[in-house]
């Protein structure tokens, strides 16, 4: 077993599949990650991640006691560091949008296969009402990528 920070870890070579959950929206700097990242997969390899979703990230004053009924989206385009409070204590979690996880993945090289915004399922919920509220707002969004084959039009 290694112990390594995202950011300093020696990425050997050749992964085929490379998988972050609920990860990377603590990272200041996601582009040199997903640069090393794209170093690490072999031709053809894929990078599979999720963040919680950016309107969750983007303003801290949606959090409310009890059961959530709506969200507050605030300051959106404005990207960056918040600190926000989490079981007890303070983290900083790094908001970016929607576009800008698209767009780190482009520029380090990985074509982009599927983005998903992790759409509740009502056979996931015991009553209704609870599958209702949880449709309201995205918690999650879900970015695949692939390293190409080829240096050539994928």
């Amino acid at each position: 077993m290694v112990h390594a920070a995202i950011e300093s870890w020696d990425y050997p070579a050749a992964f085929d599949l490379v998988v972050s959950s609920l990860a990377l929206h603590y990272l200041a700097d996601i582009a040199t990650v997903f640069a090393r990242i794209f170093g690490t997969l072999a031709p053809g390899g894929r990078f599979v991640f999720s963040v919680e979703h950016p309107v969750i990230t983007s303003c801290d004053r949606g959090w409310q006691s009890g059961p959530r009924q709506a969200w507050l989206v605030d300051d959106y385009f404005a990207e960056g560091p918040r600190e926000t409070a989490w079981l007890g204590g303070r983290v900083v979690k790094y908001h970016r949008t929607v576009e800008a996880y698209f767009a780190a993945l482009q520029r380090a090289g990985f074509v982009v296969d599927r983005l998903r915004e992790a759409h509740p399922r009502p056979e996931r919920f015991a009553d209704e009402a609870e599958f209702a509220r949880r449709k309201r707002i995205p918690l999650f969004l879900v970015l695949a990528g692939h390293k190409p084959r080829s240096a050539g039009p994928d």
